[in-house]
């Protein structure tokens, strides 16, 4: 199976059937920022659609395009009035059931996020493929340091649980990475696990560490294990 390839002409294209039309056949949704509590916080874009692709698009729901805002429903007194739109949840389902080389258009290329990368790097990145060295480019967590984080944390003999004084609880390793109590990977990736020479299977039960003494024994493990690094590498068996 042949690589997903960007589109590069844009110009008339159906972003729903990927079908080209005369411009004037090709509605033009415009989907402006929005502020604080939308998917599209500072964020504006663009949808293109045939008239027979927008007609199935509004089948449903005559509304969805018409950019109604509403309150966010935040649930708190201090919201400052921010906005949504109305169908917001719909128009994000539309998007990310179209082709992906029409979201790259939607979410990358038309963007004003100021995140955007080459259109084809975009792609690559959503399917997983995206050279590492061209990740750390765009300043963006590779597959490989994302699965790296995944299975290295969640199984390494040197992370322990940090209990803070209001007894919430994480889950630290001596050499920078995190993630949730008892070894869960968060959704917050560390990078960390990525090139550490130092992982190994756990073979003793996990430790809950107060917050008090939490860095003294950071800094006793990281001692005990540099100690363990030296001795291999100068041949010391005592």
């Amino acid at each position: 199976m042949g690589k997903i390839l960007a589109i590069e002409n844009h110009e008339g294209l159906c972003w729903k059937c990927l079908q080209s039309f005369n411009k004037s056949e090709i509605h033009n949704i415009i989907i402006s920022e929005m502020g604080y509590g939308s998917s599209f916080d500072g964020d504006n874009t663009e949808i293109h659609l045939c008239e027979e692709c927008y007609k199935e698009s509004i089948k449903d729901n005559k509304e969805l395009w018409n950019m109604e805002e509403i309150k966010c429903d935040f649930d708190r007194e201090d919201d400052y009035g921010y906005t949504e739109y109305r169908y917001e949840k719909e128009m994000l389902e539309y998007i990310n059931n179209l082709p992906i080389q029409s979201k790259q258009f939607v979410k990358n290329e038309f963007s004003s996020d100021g995140w955007n990368m080459d259109a084809q790097d975009w792609i690559d990145y959503q399917l997983g493929i995206l050279p590492h060295e061209k990740c750390k480019e765009y300043m963006m967590y590779s597959t490989e340091e994302i699965k790296a984080y995944e299975e290295r944390f969640s199984t390494c003999e040197y992370p322990a649980n940090r209990i803070w004084d209001d007894n919430s609880k994480g889950c630290y390793c001596p050499f920078g990475s995190s993630g949730n109590y008892n070894q869960g990977v968060d959704d917050n990736i560390s990078s960390e696990c990525y090139e550490c020479k130092y992982h190994t299977n756990r073979t003793t039960p996990i430790k809950d560490i107060e917050d008090n003494d939490f860095v003294e024994y950071m800094e006793y493990l990281k001692m005990k294990i540099k100690e363990v690094e030296l001795k291999a590498k100068y041949g010391i068996t005592e």
